[in-house]
């Protein structure tokens, strides 16, 4: 299922989230889905705090995105607890009902972006960041993704 078209960022193919995920593990061009159409008050109030109007955006993913946060949280990677397929599947879930979300002040290396950062208990403590990303595409975009495994109380 590997697409030949060269890599185009200005026409991108929009493909269901679950499908994308799926994507990730071949080679594929640039694709995107859309996680959420709708950003909830929570995060509209956190980010109108620091001048950021997020009326429009919406939560988006990226091959490219996903493709990085496996390089480095993968199976492949060295981290000691390695992402699978079904935590991305589970991004939806977290940013609905992330136990803690914050609008860092740290942003992207390579687009000096700032970024909502999600924590969710779920088993292991997952963090997931999007970037803000502004002007016409007005997105909260997948940034990064990895999981924690969380230490049990002695008894």
């Amino acid at each position: 299922m590997t697409n030949k078209k060269p890599f185009d960022k200005k026409h991108p193919t929009k493909i269901p989230f679950e499908e994308l995920i799926e994507l990730i593990y071949q080679k594929c061009d640039y694709k995107f889905a859309i996680i959420d159409n709708e950003v909830d008050d929570e995060l509209i109030a956190l980010a109108q705090k620091k001048g950021i109007d997020l009326k429009g955006y919406k939560h988006v993913i990226e091959t490219s995105g996903v493709r990085h946060s496996e390089s480095r949280h993968g199976d492949e990677s060295n981290d000691r607890t390695p992402l699978s397929i079904e935590d991305y599947l589970l991004i939806p879930y977290i940013i609905k009902h992330r136990d803690k979300v914050e609008l860092s002040e740290k942003k992207t290396k390579k687009h000096k972006l700032k970024t909502f950062v999600y924590r969710k208990t779920i088993g292991n403590l997952y963090v997931y960041v999007e970037e803000i990303r502004k002007g016409k595409n007005k997105s909260l975009a997948f940034q990064t993704l990895y999981k924690r495994q969380i230490r049990k109380a002695s008894q």
